[in-house]
């Protein structure tokens, strides 16, 4: 009796174990993998954005295409007059992308792209300073 006693236990055990870990997770880089990561995280941009507004610099959201790729970005002033800022998801990211000259032009400042266009040396030092902000290194 004890030994069916233990075996009724041990499938059991078996039985709740195999259920765990049953979610299927999408794979990387598809657009369901990245709209699931990125829910609920902060928009990378919202500082900067504060900041340049803060100044009277006239600034808005974008969706920015770099590498093939449609990043988080802002556009400020109007193009090409205006920089242009897109930000790639981690700051290694956006060196690869600058040493594989994917993206021409662009100043990376942590996980930023910043393109200077056309602008005034005024007002690329500032969005360049408001961009920096929380940078490390």
């Amino acid at each position: 009796m004890p030994s069916a006693k233990l075996a009724v236990a041990i499938g059991l055990t078996a039985l709740s174990l195999s259920a765990c870990g049953t979610a299927s997770k999408p794979e990387v880089g598809t657009p369901a993998a990245n709209a699931k990561t990125r829910l609920g995280l902060d928009d990378p941009r919202s500082r900067h954005i504060a900041c340049l507004r803060a100044h009277g610099i006239p600034v808005r959201l974008e969706q920015i295409t770099v590498a093939g790729q449609s990043l988080p970005g802002f556009q400020v002033g109007s193009a090409p007059s205006g920089p242009t800022v897109a930000f790639e998801p981690t700051p290694g990211d956006a060196q690869g992308v600058q040493i594989q000259g994917e993206s021409q032009a662009a100043e990376v400042i942590g996980s930023a792209l910043v393109y200077p266009n056309l602008a005034s040396d005024a007002l690329a030092a500032r969005v360049e300073a408001c961009v920096a902000l929380g940078v490390k290194g």
